[in-house]
Protein backbone atom coordinates (compact mmCIF):
# COMPACT_ATOMS: atom_id res chain seq x y z
CA UNK A 1 0.00 0.00 0.00
CA UNK A 2 3.08 2.38 0.97
CA UNK A 3 4.48 1.43 -2.72
CA UNK A 4 1.57 2.50 -4.10
CA UNK A 5 0.72 5.48 -2.72
CA UNK A 6 4.88 6.47 -3.17
CA UNK A 7 4.38 5.72 -7.11
CA UNK A 8 1.35 8.10 -7.40
CA UNK A 9 3.42 10.33 -5.57
CA UNK A 10 5.83 10.36 -7.84
CA UNK A 11 4.13 10.06 -11.12
CA UNK A 12 1.99 13.15 -10.23
CA UNK A 13 4.97 15.30 -9.21
CA UNK A 14 6.35 16.03 -12.60
CA UNK A 15 2.41 17.14 -13.39
CA UNK A 16 2.17 19.96 -10.88
CA UNK A 17 5.42 21.34 -11.63
CA UNK A 18 4.63 21.64 -15.32
CA UNK A 19 1.20 23.03 -14.11
CA UNK A 20 3.32 25.90 -12.64
CA UNK A 21 5.62 26.50 -15.01
CA UNK A 22 3.19 27.35 -17.70
CA UNK A 23 1.14 29.63 -15.75
CA UNK A 24 4.09 32.12 -14.78
CA UNK A 25 4.71 32.77 -18.07
CA UNK A 26 1.80 35.52 -18.20
CA UNK A 27 4.02 38.55 -20.57
CA UNK A 28 2.44 41.64 -20.13
CA UNK A 29 2.19 43.59 -23.57
CA UNK A 30 4.68 46.21 -24.15
CA UNK A 31 4.37 49.82 -26.24
CA UNK A 32 7.20 47.44 -28.43
CA UNK A 33 4.72 44.85 -28.71
CA UNK A 34 1.54 47.16 -29.52
CA UNK A 35 3.57 48.96 -32.42
CA UNK A 36 4.83 46.03 -34.38
CA UNK A 37 1.01 44.21 -34.24
CA UNK A 38 -0.17 44.75 -37.51
CA UNK A 39 -3.50 46.28 -37.80
CA UNK A 40 -5.98 46.36 -41.26
CA UNK A 41 -5.99 49.27 -42.85
CA UNK A 42 -3.06 51.08 -41.34
CA UNK A 43 0.62 51.29 -42.14
CA UNK A 44 3.24 49.01 -40.20
CA UNK A 45 6.20 49.57 -38.14
CA UNK A 46 8.89 47.28 -36.68
CA UNK A 47 10.84 48.20 -34.05
CA UNK A 48 14.35 46.67 -33.65
CA UNK A 49 16.30 46.87 -30.78
CA UNK A 50 18.33 44.50 -28.05
CA UNK A 51 16.14 42.38 -25.98
CA UNK A 52 17.71 43.48 -22.66
CA UNK A 53 15.81 47.35 -23.40
CA UNK A 54 12.39 45.74 -24.58
CA UNK A 55 12.72 43.45 -20.75
CA UNK A 56 12.91 47.21 -19.65
CA UNK A 57 10.20 49.36 -21.19
CA UNK A 58 7.13 49.21 -18.77
CA UNK A 59 8.65 49.22 -15.69
CA UNK A 60 9.12 51.89 -13.47
CA UNK A 61 13.02 52.92 -12.36
CA UNK A 62 13.99 51.77 -9.06
CA UNK A 63 14.48 54.35 -6.90
CA UNK A 64 16.85 54.95 -4.15
CA UNK A 65 16.30 53.53 -0.67
CA UNK A 66 18.43 56.57 1.18
CA UNK A 67 16.99 60.03 1.45
CA UNK A 68 19.23 62.73 -0.08
CA UNK A 69 20.99 60.32 -2.45
CA UNK A 70 23.02 62.15 -5.18
CA UNK A 71 21.78 63.65 -7.78
CA UNK A 72 21.92 62.11 -11.63
CA UNK A 73 23.80 63.81 -14.08
CA UNK A 74 24.19 63.64 -17.67
CA UNK A 75 27.07 65.47 -20.10
CA UNK A 76 26.42 67.57 -22.89
CA UNK A 77 27.12 70.50 -25.41
CA UNK A 78 26.65 73.69 -23.16
CA UNK A 79 28.42 76.94 -22.11
CA UNK A 80 30.98 77.67 -19.55
CA UNK A 81 32.40 81.48 -18.39
CA UNK A 82 35.96 81.59 -17.93
CA UNK A 83 36.89 83.83 -15.12
CA UNK A 84 40.20 83.80 -14.91
CA UNK A 85 43.62 81.99 -16.96
CA UNK A 86 47.07 82.19 -16.66
CA UNK A 87 50.17 80.51 -17.15
CA UNK A 88 52.49 81.69 -14.36
CA UNK A 89 53.56 78.28 -12.63
CA UNK A 90 54.78 80.89 -9.51
CA UNK A 91 51.05 82.14 -8.54
CA UNK A 92 48.36 81.07 -11.29
CA UNK A 93 47.09 78.06 -9.26
CA UNK A 94 46.84 79.64 -5.98
CA UNK A 95 44.92 82.93 -7.96
CA UNK A 96 42.63 80.14 -9.57
CA UNK A 97 41.70 79.07 -6.15
CA UNK A 98 41.08 82.56 -4.49
CA UNK A 99 39.34 83.65 -7.41
CA UNK A 100 36.82 80.16 -6.91
CA UNK A 101 36.54 80.63 -3.58
CA UNK A 102 35.32 84.26 -3.95
CA UNK A 103 32.82 83.48 -6.91
CA UNK A 104 31.61 80.33 -4.53
CA UNK A 105 31.09 82.90 -1.33
CA UNK A 106 28.87 85.63 -3.53
CA UNK A 107 27.25 82.59 -5.80
CA UNK A 108 26.98 79.42 -3.97
CA UNK A 109 24.43 77.79 -6.33
CA UNK A 110 27.21 77.90 -9.58
CA UNK A 111 29.17 75.05 -9.98
CA UNK A 112 33.03 76.09 -10.17
CA UNK A 113 36.00 74.30 -12.00
CA UNK A 114 39.46 74.97 -11.55
CA UNK A 115 41.69 73.17 -14.68
CA UNK A 116 44.94 73.15 -15.12
CA UNK A 117 45.74 72.12 -18.82
CA UNK A 118 49.96 72.58 -19.30
CA UNK A 119 50.80 75.42 -18.85
CA UNK A 120 47.43 77.17 -17.96
CA UNK A 121 45.54 77.26 -15.18
CA UNK A 122 41.66 78.20 -15.78
CA UNK A 123 38.83 78.86 -13.41
CA UNK A 124 35.42 78.19 -15.17
CA UNK A 125 31.99 78.82 -13.50
CA UNK A 126 28.68 77.02 -14.74
CA UNK A 127 27.00 74.64 -16.52
CA UNK A 128 24.58 76.56 -18.63
CA UNK A 129 22.66 74.84 -21.67
CA UNK A 130 22.46 78.39 -23.87
CA UNK A 131 24.76 81.04 -24.55
CA UNK A 132 21.79 84.02 -23.54
CA UNK A 133 21.40 81.79 -19.78
CA UNK A 134 25.54 82.23 -19.33
CA UNK A 135 25.50 85.92 -20.78
CA UNK A 136 23.01 86.77 -17.94
CA UNK A 137 25.06 85.21 -15.25
CA UNK A 138 27.98 86.53 -16.60
CA UNK A 139 26.43 90.16 -16.14
CA UNK A 140 26.01 89.59 -12.87
CA UNK A 141 29.56 87.88 -11.92
CA UNK A 142 31.38 91.40 -13.91
CA UNK A 143 29.02 93.49 -11.76
CA UNK A 144 30.49 91.99 -8.59
CA UNK A 145 33.81 91.44 -9.74
CA UNK A 146 34.28 94.29 -11.67
CA UNK A 147 38.55 92.98 -11.17
CA UNK A 148 37.68 90.02 -12.98
CA UNK A 149 35.83 91.61 -15.72
CA UNK A 150 38.12 92.22 -18.27
CA UNK A 151 39.43 88.68 -18.26
CA UNK A 152 35.61 86.97 -18.77
CA UNK A 153 34.31 84.94 -21.65
CA UNK A 154 32.13 82.40 -22.70
CA UNK A 155 33.51 79.47 -23.95
CA UNK A 156 31.98 76.18 -25.14
CA UNK A 157 32.32 73.39 -23.32
CA UNK A 158 30.54 69.98 -22.15
CA UNK A 159 28.57 70.62 -18.72
CA UNK A 160 26.86 68.64 -16.43
CA UNK A 161 23.37 68.64 -16.41
CA UNK A 162 21.50 67.35 -13.70
CA UNK A 163 18.51 64.65 -14.53
CA UNK A 164 14.94 65.13 -12.57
Amino acid sequence: MKFLRLLCLFCLFPLTIFGQDSSSEIKTETIVDRINKPEPGKGSVQVIQDESITSRLGRKPKKAAVTGSPATYIEMPGFRIQVFSGNNQRVSKGEAYTKESDVKSVFPELSTYVVYTAPFWRLRVGDFQTFQEAQRVMTRLRAEFPAFGREMSIIKEKVRVKVK
